[in-house]
């Protein structure tokens, strides 16, 4: 049995604004106080994210006749804060206030012990349709919220998805083709390397067509985009893009993909090509890449139901 909720998250100043929606009309709201020390214990992870994986992972020659400091333990404070943020986002979300939503998403209350009802619950599939309002509240985990421990009945039974506050463009038509159709997109791999992507995109080759484009050094940056371009509105069409690269959030133009080395796309630059390729049946798109909150919800927004 499924059940299927929409929850809105609205952060005004200090107070954040919950409303569930679902059924035939129903909904609740709840108004909850946002501390401050979430946000500080987010940003602290993201630092030793960040100092984790450009210093762990480099070898650093000391200098000549140097005694070099003693190496910091990157591993250790990266899951350390990430234990205290998961912690004070948990406790903030069993606040009291949230109460009556967290029992209607599981369907249940402490007072029932009625048998049946109780292994009903445990084979239900629960999904959160999760809408944000603000950049700040998207970063948060949300899909370590544990909604059904404090009730003992479901621990892995509820799903929470992404879900943009937008959505102006319909999803594009599913064309029925031989072979699933992909687009790899393969973009500046400094510090990367994408062996391990294309080694797992060949072992689907027997079900699977794979074409390829990217940066070469020495290629020319005009003709790499024109390629983009021209690949993506191709009539023949295409199942799946994937692109694998570094990315980031912009707030005005979709999210960037770097496509080479001090090269960037937009993703507002490739509306047109992009919305030819749904046209042609285009419709689950992956990123391999980082900041991509901004990336996922224009590309929602353009019609593209999986991102």
């Amino acid at each position: 049995m499924n059940s299927n909720f929409n929850l809105k998250v609205q952060l005004i100043e200090n107070t954040c604004l919950f409303e569930l929606t679902w059924g035939t009309g129903q909904q609740l709201n709840a108004n909850l106080n946002y501390p401050q020390s979430i946000t500080n214990s987010y940003h602290e992870w993201h630092k030793l994210y960040l100092n984790f994986y450009r210093k762990s992972f480099r070898g650093k020659v000391a200098d000549i006749g140097t005694i070099a400091p003693p190496p910091i333990d990157y591993r250790a404070k990266l899951v350390e804060a990430e234990t205290k943020l998961l912690y004070e986002f948990h406790h903030w979300l069993r606040s009291a206030e949230l109460y009556e939503i967290r029992a209607t998403i599981i369907n249940t209350n402490k007072t029932d012990n009625n048998e049946s009802k109780i292994q009903n619950l445990k084979s239900k599939i629960v999904s959160v349709f999760l809408t944000c309002n603000s950049l700040e509240l998207e970063r948060l985990p949300w899909e370590a919220w544990n909604i059904g421990n404090e009730f003992a009945l479901v621990s892995d039974k509820v799903r929470i998805f992404r879900k943009p506050i937008n959505i102006s463009k319909s999803t594009a038509n599913t064309v029925i083709r031989r072979k699933t159709r992909i687009l790899a997109i393969l973009g500046d791999d400094t510090g990367l390397g994408f062996q391990a992507e294309k080694n797992a995109l060949k072992s689907l080759e027997k079900i699977i067509h794979v074409e390829y484009v990217g940066w070469e050094p020495g290629k020319d940056i005009n003709q790499l985009k024109q390629e983009i371009v021209d690949k993506l509105s191709s009539n023949i069409g295409w199942d799946i893009l994937f692109f694998a690269g570094h990315s980031n959030e912009t707030n005005l133009t979709g999210g960037e993909i770097c496509i080479a080395p001090n090269t960037a796309l937009y993703i507002n630059e490739l509306e047109t090509p992009l919305s030819i390729a749904k046209n042609n049946g285009l419709q689950f798109l992956i990123f391999n890449s980082c900041s991509g909150l901004s990336l996922a919800n224009k590309l929602i927004d353009l019609g593209f139901s999986q991102v």
